[in-house]
């Protein structure tokens, strides 16, 4: 009779400690602060172009560990402004270098800016790329 008990006892327990655990508690919704996770944005390309030739140009923006999927990158070079959509933190270009009348850098700049209510910070960046000039013959 004892023995009977204490295995009652002790079976109840289990169960109604198990059961407060696994109970179906809902989570605080998580909120969301736009604008404070800062975001860097590097520009990929070579260096050196021959007048009047397309290239491509690779806008990456990263934020820490996370995949910025959200934005629209901005490259403006040789008085041109390029737009596009940013697409797992890459954005992809098509640019055409301009006309030089002698070998000189130009300044290529790209900016990210963000979808409104995104916790992205808008950023940018520049480089400089040598546009050699192509002497006829």
């Amino acid at each position: 009779m004892k023995k009977t008990l204490i295995g009652l006892f002790a079976s109840s327990a289990l169960v109604l400690g198990t059961s407060a655990i696994g109970s179906s508690a809902t989570a605080a919704p998580t909120k969301v602060y736009p604008g404070t996770v800062v975001t860097t944005t590097a520009i990929a390309s070579t260096a050196v172009k021959a007048e009047n030739k397309r290239f491509t140009v690779r806008v990456v923006v990263t934020a820490g560990n996370a995949t910025v999927s959200e934005g629209s990158a901005t490259v403006i070079f040789g008085g041109k402004r390029y737009v596009g959509p940013v697409f797992n933190g890459l954005a992809t270009f098509r640019v055409k270098a301009p006309k030089v009348n002698k070998t000189k850098f130009k300044t290529l700049k790209a900016n990210f800016k963000v979808v409104g209510g995104s916790v992205f910070k808008p950023s940018s960046a520049s480089k400089k790329i040598l546009i050699r000039n192509i002497a006829k013959k």
